[in-house]
């Protein structure tokens, strides 16, 4: 069988690629499938730490699959201070995570703060998402949802970031959420 000659064109083979050079390029900022110890026990996650009802062992890292919240309230938050974590250069991320079965609250927050103390949060609603499957859900970091805190300078500086959390919708509600990663879009 004889290939058309326009089929072995160059051009024709820099136009098929073109789409792919196109497409956004992913980026893993939080990898909370990931953490390692060293021989004297010290822990490494993308989390510094786990508090309010979120705390005390609230938060298991299963080694592969994410962070699993499984905590009895809302109440809680988990995040890293002092972080290197940098979002100007990917100013729409994805977070990934799944609801479990025994998952009872509505929301879970995103908070970005910055140095000069602008606190920003992102509100992720879970009460219209099915339960047991891959969720992926955009936030547009331009466009916070709640500006807690405004801060010394107006907007938040996604280069110069102090915190990052996770947080729950402080109600009641029991929260059962499998954090697997934050991805950014280039």
């Amino acid at each position: 069988m004889k290939i058309p000659r326009f089929l072995l064109s160059p051009r024709l083979a820099l136009f098929l690629l073109l789409p792919a050079a196109l497409a956004a390029k992913e980026e893993v900022l939080l990898d909370f499938k990931h953490f390692t110890h060293d021989p004297d026990g010290t822990e490494f996650k993308c989390y510094q730490y786990a508090y309010n009802e979120w705390g005390n062992g609230k938060v298991i890292d299963l080694k592969g699959k994410g962070a699993l919240v499984k905590a009895p309230s809302g109440k809680g938050q988990l995040g890293e201070d002092s972080t290197s974590l940098r979002l100007d250069k990917t100013p729409q991320v994805d977070l990934c995570f799944v609801i479990g079965n025994g998952n009872q609250a509505r929301a879970i927050n995103f908070i970005l703060i910055d140095k000069d103390g602008t606190d920003q949060a992102w509100q992720i609603p879970l009460g219209e998402l099915p339960k047991g499957t891959d969720q992926k859900v955009r936030l547009d970091l331009t466009k916070a949802v709640d500006v807690r805190q405004p801060g010394k300078k107006p907007g938040l500086d996604l280069k110069h970031l102090e915190t990052w959390q996770i947080s729950g919708d402080y109600t009641d509600a029991k929260v059962e959420v499998l954090l697997i990663q934050l991805v950014g879009q280039k």
